[in-house]
């Protein structure tokens, strides 16, 4: 039986249903907030489980049994520090804690992000990475993977600023390169890590198989969409302005605001030793997602 936490979001159905097709049992943990998104996972044949990750009791009856935990919970809209902390570090936390106590556990996998070259003024960052050590230090079986940006992100996402702004709007400066990848190559990094002993004890950043700038990934979504997608690239010091002066409106702001300057930071890795564990061959190119999103 497979765990996971976060099933109900963008990678975690993927993950299930991709498990799902393989015949593996899997069990979400599902917020009464979620149960619309849980129902097709019902249909895959997903066990849903009620609970959140901040209460330990469900937690614990939901790691009943089960030989894996999945760990892929994120912040999401909500980047008010007390969420985020929740989502990024302790609720993870507190999973690894009941997955430890199930005794039937036999494998840890949690979810990171792939770090820009000066990761330390980020705080969420933190977050994450003391996540990483507690899970390192606790004696389970772990698996931790560090998944860049992903493909929806940039189209799905984009696509109605886009139409409404007419341009793509990138915090930072240009040059900028970053290796974003697709949904079900992320998915399929989890699955293969299962039960897989070169996986096991082991930090994995998991990057795409192109490095281009933002500026170039947009010429290759702008040619398959059929219409200019420039980039606008906005100051960080007046975006950091903005999100704090938005604040007293909107407590995420200033998070927004920082996750959205990270995630235009350098973000590249070697890919060599990930691909080789986690076989990952053929992983897809922005062009081939472009296509099968536009079908053409």
């Amino acid at each position: 039986m497979i765990f996971i936490v976060g099933g109900t979001g963008t990678l975690g159905q993927t993950l299930v249903r991709m498990l799902r097709e393989q015949g593996h049992a899997v069990r979400v943990l599902v917020r009464p907030a979620s149960l619309g998104k849980a129902e097709p996972l019902r249909a895959l044949g997903a066990q849903l489980i009620g609970g959140d990750i901040r209460d330990a009791g469900s937690l614990a009856i939901a790691c009943r049994g089960a030989t894996h935990v999945i760990c892929t919970t994120s912040a999401g809209a909500d980047r008010r520090e007390s969420a985020r902390r929740m989502a990024e570090f302790a609720g993870p936390i507190q999973l690894l804690r009941a997955a430890q106590a199930a005794g039937t556990v036999r494998q840890f996998l949690f979810t990171s992000a792939l770090f820009p070259r000066s990761p330390v003024g980020y705080r969420f960052v933190w977050a994450k990475l003391m996540a990483e050590e507690a899970i390192q230090q606790s004696g389970m079986p772990y698996t931790i993977l560090r998944p860049g940006g992903l493909f929806f992100e940039l189209v799905q996402r984009g696509e109605p600023i886009v139409e409404r702004f007419g341009f793509f709007p990138v915090v930072g400066v240009p040059g900028k390169r970053t290796q974003m990848l697709g949904m079900h190559d992320a998915a399929r990094a989890f699955v293969n890590a299962l039960d897989n002993p070169a996986a096991l004890n082991r930090t994995f950043e998991l990057g795409g198989p192109q490095a281009l700038t933002f500026a170039a990934f947009c010429t290759i979504w702008a040619k398959v969409w059929g219409r200019p997608v420039p980039v606008r690239y906005l100051p960080v010091g007046l975006m950091r302005s903005l999100g704090w002066a938005l604040q007293p409106f909107n407590p995420s702001a200033p998070g927004i605001i920082e996750l959205l300057e990270f995630s235009y930071e350098e973000m590249c890795c070697d890919m060599r030793e990930t691909s080789r564990v986690l076989r990952l061959e053929g992983m897809q190119t922005l062009e081939e997602y472009c296509r099968e999103y536009y079908g053409r």
